[in-house]
């Protein structure tokens, strides 16, 4: 998604309170006093209420923005910048970008949602082999003729 399209649909703290909530919900909720899976989203306060005992469980909580102030549409933004750049942002441009007053928030954020990436890295790192496109392999090979050439 292109960095204009995202602001378009996560316009404003409430769509993106309700997108964390349809993604909770469609992965799954469990209570942790009593195991059952239906919840009802109390808006007053961003809290799952399991429908059997009543126990409350926190938008927030089980996700990397757990204990967290600051909106959940920092979060996603700065996921999202994460994402899409391919070298590293400094958490400086981060905190520019967001317009945040404090350092130091961004700058746990950025390293609770590093931690995050680095785990989902090492959990699906390629293996075994490669395969590459042989258009590709056949652009490599010309590349490699004309440097031999003008050698």
């Amino acid at each position: 998604m292109e960095l204009r399209a995202y602001f378009e649909k996560y316009s404003d703290e409430a769509t993106c309170i309700e997108e964390l909530k349809n993604k909770r919900l469609e992965n799954g909720i469990l209570c942790r006093k009593c195991g059952h899976n239906v919840h009802s989203f109390r808006q007053n306060d961003l809290k799952f209420q399991c429908r059997k005992c009543g126990n409350r469980i926190s938008l927030r909580s089980g996700t990397v923005m757990e204990n967290s102030n600051l909106p959940i549409r920092y979060w996603m933004i700065c996921i999202e910048l994460m994402t899409l750049s391919h070298r590293k942002l400094s958490i400086l441009k981060i905190q520019y970008l967001l317009g945040h007053k404090r350092y130091e928030p961004i700058w746990l954020m950025v390293q609770k949602i590093r931690l995050v990436m680095k785990i989902r890295d090492e959990k699906y790192r390629l293996r075994a082999y490669s395969e590459f496109d042989p258009e590709f392999l056949q652009k490599i090979d010309k590349l490699a003729i004309k440097k031999k050439a003008k050698e």
